[in-house]
């Protein structure tokens, strides 16, 4: 999640804009599948700036006819969407389940070490024993002197793994996540945060949105008119103002999930 963040804060299409698209990278046509970027354009008449989310293929005009759709709308549609399909006691403890298994199964570097460190130390203690019963030579005593040397950077080399990629629990898993609950869908910040780490695309369709989050069976589809009837809609009327500039914002797409 730290990662995503960190490469989010440098996409292009963010970076550009003085507005922030929340949705680069992570909105995409569902007619064409091309990446939907944002642009801006100013009313002629009131000049008023207004901001929209655009697929490319419509906009170079390769044969797709998907509409602008109005930034803030699509923003907080999506964020609380994702808050009431991810903030849910019963889905945090799924997902912290998912998320504990799939650390134990990638953690595959310290387990290995410990494994040595464990013959090593086994073989020192042979070692002692013999040198207890009289077997005392150059050879027994270099080699004690290996083993001893061997341990020690091996305790040094799982302390530095663990420090690199600590292991959490479940409890400090659930609680990252709960504290995500009753923020203002409003405020921008809360919606970065929920979009950056729970959202990893969202399609656009005439008649519906499909949400895949980062996790394991994280897909989610809900029709526009549960949205209508949820949080209200601009679609119908999304479309730029004629005399505006418009001014295009290319993104990279880059995708990142929990589980693969």
């Amino acid at each position: 999640v730290a990662l995503r963040m960190t490469q989010n804060k440098h996409a292009t299409g963010k970076a550009k804009a003085s507005e922030r698209y929340l949705l680069t990278t992570k909105l995409f046509c569902g007619t064409c599948g091309r990446i939907m970027a944002g642009e801006s354009g100013t009313s002629g008449t009131r000049n008023v700036k207004h901001y929209y989310y655009k697929c490319g293929g419509a906009k170079r005009h390769l044969g797709c006819t998907r509409k602008a759709i109005k930034k803030d709308w699509i923003e907080k549609v999506v964020v609380l969407q994702t808050v009431a399909r991810v903030l849910k006691d019963e889905e945090i403890e799924r997902i912290a389940d998912a998320l504990l298994k799939m650390q134990e199964q990638e953690d595959t570097t310290i387990p290995a070490m410990q494994a040595q460190l464990k013959e090593c130390e086994k073989a020192i203690e042979n070692m002692l024993n013999a040198i207890q019963s009289g077997i005392l030579t150059e050879s027994t005593k270099g080699r004690l002197e290996q083993l001893e040397e061997q341990q020690r950077n091996l305790k040094v080399a799982i302390l530095q793994a663990e420090i690199r990629r600590p292991k959490y629990s479940k409890e400090r898993i659930v609680n990252w996540i709960s504290r995500f609950k009753g923020g203002n869908p409003n405020n921008r910040n809360y919606q970065r945060q929920i979009i950056d780490t729970f959202v990893n695309s969202v399609y656009v369709y005439d008649d519906k949105l499909v949400f895949t989050y980062n996790f394991k069976d994280g897909t989610e589809t809900i029709t526009l008119k549960e949205i209508e009837a949820a949080f209200g809609s601009d679609l119908n009327y999304c479309a730029p103002p004629l005399s505006a500039r418009v001014y295009l914002y290319p993104c990279i797409f880059h995708a990142m999930k929990f589980e693969r």
